[in-house]
């Protein structure tokens, strides 16, 4: 009897080190995400006891922030590089056929998802009706900023062909309309009357121009495809800066837990009005509800009717990319982790990769998209605005383009927002009140937003097996064509 008490114990104590031994090793596995949660629960403490114990200021909350702020500076800084060696790699890695190929299947999937995000947004929004029981104040003023369809789009082409690739480092192009109401008489009488005077204001604002350096990059990629040989020995540099960017990268990362706490202290602490935030928790509940419909259901069942894989083993690969994504509300910051674990992780091929997740950051945005369709039939309930059957088509489509070449950065669905409102014909200065709640559901969209790059960029990829090995046959054909060249020539040296 003692000896089988004294195996069975040495059997519990290697039980028990065996799991100690898979939970350390899971731990370290995933340490990335480990320490980005403990940052999250660290920070949210820090905040709650900063808020509740002290008077925090302004310039105390700036400080407290501070340490964020490092970390968006140091992603931002790694961008526009990152960007641009990886689609020039990218673009000058296929051949024109297999680029024009990918590009179509990546623009149908685009567009489709995109569409389908307004859609759910737009049914579920009509049949909660969370702003029916709120009214909002009106308020007028005599000179008000205005947003153009026909703008936006201009901007849009502007950016695309920038006028200095050093400055689309740093600033983009954009045109601010203002509406002035000016009183006057007319001519030789006493009689008062009011024009409406437009005025356009063109200028630069902060933020890096990603879809001028996509564009420029992608012609520059193939202008070195065509050059062949020639071109080769600076695809090579670019892809050497491309792993070096990486590596910075990963050093970034470490830094990542430490900026994330720092970030979510600093909104804790920013939080002042509870009240009118529980007023909008219809508002917040719907969107969270369509995000979680378009992520959990839609973009899966695409990928699984397509490729009849298992998605849910593309969304556990970039399962760091998406937290990175919750914790910082930036998908262009992303980016890098996004490539990285699409590459590493999921096993995608990195000409498609570089190729598609690029694009997809600005072009791609479906959480952005719905966030818009809910947010503008919410304020019109807010405004007890009637929307018929041509404004919400109306109001989709124009969701759906404002979404396009958006600045994948925090903050920018209240902006777009504006834009859409101003479509339909919704006072503007109402979206106001959506201030309160943008900082959270911001970070819900860039989320869905990642998931979409990802899963697009999987699809993609299993059905272009076959153009890329095709594309790997040919180059090793052309690869043993030039060594037996070689061979020819040194015995045709040998023999003379």
């Amino acid at each position: 009897m003692d000896d089988s008490s004294e195996d069975e114990s040495l059997i519990d104590i290697r039980q028990c080190c065996n799991n100690r031994q898979k939970c350390w090793k899971y731990i370290v596995e995933n340490i990335f995400v480990v320490s980005s949660l403990a940052a999250v629960v660290l920070g949210i403490a820090f905040g709650l006891i900063a808020k509740t114990y002290f008077h925090i200021t302004d310039i105390e909350q700036l400080y407290i922030g501070f340490p964020g702020e490092i970390l968006m500076r140091m992603l931002q800084m790694v961008m526009a590089p990152l960007i641009v060696t990886s689609v020039i790699t990218g673009v000058s890695g296929l051949s024109v056929d297999t680029s024009r190929k990918i590009a179509v299947r990546a623009a149908l999937y685009i567009v489709l998802t995109t569409l389908m995000s307004c859609t759910i947004g737009m049914i579920l929004v009509i049949i909660v009706k969370p702003g029916v029981a709120y009214s909002a104040d009106n308020s007028d003023s005599d000179e008000e900023e205005k947003f153009s369809t026909v703008d936006a789009l201009l901007d849009l082409v502007r950016n695309m062909v920038p006028e200095n690739l050093v400055q689309a480092c740093f600033q983009q192009y954009k045109t601010d309309r203002f509406e002035h109401e000016l009183h006057t008489f007319e001519p030789n009488t006493s009689v008062e009357m009011n024009i409406t005077e437009v005025e356009l204001v063109a200028h630069y604002v902060e933020g890096v121009n990603t879809l001028g350096l996509i564009v420029c990059s992608f012609v520059f990629g193939l202008t070195l495809k065509t050059m062949g040989e020639r071109g080769k020995m600076l695809v090579e540099l670019l892809s050497i800066l491309n792993e070096a960017t990486k590596y910075v990268v990963d050093l970034i990362l470490c830094y990542l837990p430490v900026g994330v706490m720092f970030m979510i202290a600093s909104h804790v602490v920013e939080v002042h009005d509870w009240e009118t935030t529980y007023k909008l928790g219809k508002f917040m509940a719907v969107v969270i509800i369509g995000l979680l419909i378009h992520a959990v259901i839609v973009l899966p069942s695409i990928y699984l009717l397509w490729v009849r894989r298992n998605p849910w083993e593309v969304i556990k690969g970039v399962s760091p990319a998406l937290l990175t994504a919750m914790l910082i509300s930036s998908s262009s910051a992303t980016l890098p982790l996004t490539l990285q674990c699409c590459e590493e992780r999921n096993n995608i091929d990195h000409r498609i990769s570089r190729f598609m997740l690029p694009i997809g950051t600005n072009v791609n945005m479906d959480g952005t998209a719905l966030y818009e369709v809910v947010a503008a039939v919410f304020i019109a309930q807010l405004t007890n605005i009637n929307l018929d059957l041509s404004q919400l088509i109306t109001l989709g489509v124009t969701a759906a383009v404002s979404s396009i070449g958006a600045a994948g950065i925090p903050a920018t669905g209240a902006v777009t927002t504006l834009f859409v409102l101003t479509a339909i014909g919704i006072p503007a200065k109402e979206a106001s009140i959506l201030v309160v709640v943008e900082w959270l559901l911001d970070r819900c969209n860039t989320v869905v937003n990642v998931l979409g790059d990802c899963m697009g960029v999987a699809l993609v990829d299993q059905l272009s097996k076959r153009e890329l090995e095709q594309l790997e046959e040919n180059a090793q054909g052309r690869t043993s064509d030039s060594n037996d060249d070689d061979s020819f020539k040194t015995t045709r040296d040998t023999a003379l």
